[in-house]
This record gives structure tokens, C-alpha cells and sequence, in this order.
């Protein structure tokens, strides 16, 4: 797989700003981007620098783009997923940075996490919040015609596993290289297989990814998915 340029930026609660990027992004597999030494002299954690350098750092908004399709990103802090970033690949990244619907305070040793695809890669990536302030982001891959399931990017498991007990209330999606392939939007589907959410995958080619208004409450056997018809 080749190496991708990268980059990002991370505002700040009173306007300062974290600058990312990797010029050589790993492709087609989770990467981490570091504070641009260009602009702060060093090469540093997102949420070290922020802590050791910014007043307050809390993160309002985020862009996160890459030479070709980005399928999420997110914050990783202790293992786990802090918040999950706005993104664009090959598109002009209108919209960047977006707001994040339930800003976050960074501690030492957070890193921001890529996954950046081929533009012929078919991944699918939601991203989404609650109202408990919670992020996650699901993916999948399709190599045909069906249903899919989207799953934890961190465990596999499903979304009702992962956030039962949530409500999301934003989200969006990327849709990978599906454009003439998607037959439905993705479906948050109850235990009877009934959509209670939808939300419609963007095309990293042209589309940014930016949080939209979307409730779903989570339940144990909800579900996440989409169709392709090839």
C-alpha cells in the first residue's frame, strides 16, 4: 500500500488551533497524525501538545483530510474512541473544520487516528455521537451484493453491543467507492429489522463528512446497515 499525504486541524475552545499532518500516511490502514513541525517546531501527540501549550484545550471543531478517501477518524484516548473527527478526502474539504456536536477536553498522549483508503477501496465508515457525549465509529466492507452490517472499528462487534442504552443524535457516513453500488441509506434497524434512524453516505470523492442530525435510540439488538446491489 502506498503512503498518502495528510493533514488536519484541530480548534480549540477560544480559537487556538492544533496543527496535523503525515506526508506519509499509511494507506488502507488506521495511521496516526502528529502536530505539524512546521508550524509548533516538533512532532508531538495531538493532546500532549494541546496540554503543555494551549490554555484550554478543549476541541469545538475538527477537519481531518488526506490525499485520497478518508473513511473516519477520531481522537484515541486510553484506548478508547474520544471523539470521531470530521473528514474529506479527495474533495476540497468545504466545511472544514466541523463542529463537533459535544466538544471534549484533550489530555496528554490523545492521538488522532486516520484510516485512509485507495479510491477504489470499498469501505464504509459511520461516524456518530450521543447525547451522553459519547463517539463511536462503525465500518465495513462490501465485496457484493446484500446487506451489510457496520461494526465497531475497535471491537467488531455491533452498535447495539457497543452503545446499548445510547441515543445518537449525530452523524454521518462515507461512503467508500459504493456511488453506483448502494441499493438503500444506512438503516439504524430495531430487533423486528425496522429502520428507527437513517443517514445517507457521502461520496469521499466529492462530499465532506459532517455531523448531521440523526436520533436512533440504541438498544441491544440494533443494528447498523446498508445494501449494495453488486
Amino acid at each position: 500500500m502506498a503512503n498518502v499525504d495528510s493533514y488536519a486541524q484541530l480548534t480549540m475552545r477560544g480559537g487556538a488551533v492544533v496543527p496535523l499532518a503525515n506526508t506519509a500516511l499509511t494507506e488502507a490502514t488506521e495511521d496516526e497524525i502528529l502536530t505539524d513541525s512546521n508550524f509548533v517546531g516538533s512532532q508531538q501527540a495531538a493532546g500532549t501538545f494541546a496540554t503543555q501549550s494551549l490554555p484550554n484545550p478543549v476541541v469545538m471543531a475538527a477537519g481531518v483530510s488526506a490525499e485520497n478517501d478518508v473513511t473516519y477518524a477520531y481522537v484515541r484516548s486510553a484506548g478508547k474512541i474520544k471523539l470521531a473527527l470530521p473528514v474529506s478526502g479527495l474533495s476540497s474539504g468545504m466545511g472544514l473544520p466541523g463542529s463537533l456536536p459535544y466538544p471534549k477536553a484533550l489530555v496528554s498522549g490523545d492521538s488522532v487516528i486516520v484510516m485512509s483508503n485507495d479510491v477504489a477501496d470499498r469501505e464504509v465508515g459511520l461516524s456518530v455521537a450521543c447525547s451522553n457525549g459519547e463517539y463511536h465509529c462503525f465500518s465495513f466492507t462490501p465485496t457484493g451484493a446484500g446487506e451489510h452490517e457496520l461494526v465497531s472499528v475497535l471491537t467488531g462487534q455491533s452498535i447495539g453491543e457497543t452503545l446499548q442504552g445510547r441515543v445518537v443524535t449525530h452523524a454521518f457516513a462515507m461512503g467508500g467507492n459504493n456511488a453506483t453500488n448502494f441499493s438503500s441509506p444506512i438503516y439504524f434497524l430495531n430487533g423486528s429489522g425496522t429502520p428507527i434512524g437513517s443517514v445517507t453516505p457521502n461520496d469521499p470523492a466529492v462530499d465532506t463528512g459532517l455531523y448531521q442530525s440523526c436520533m436512533a435510540q440504541i438498544a441491544l439488538n440494533t443494528r447498523v446497515v446498508f445494501r449494495t446491489d453488486a
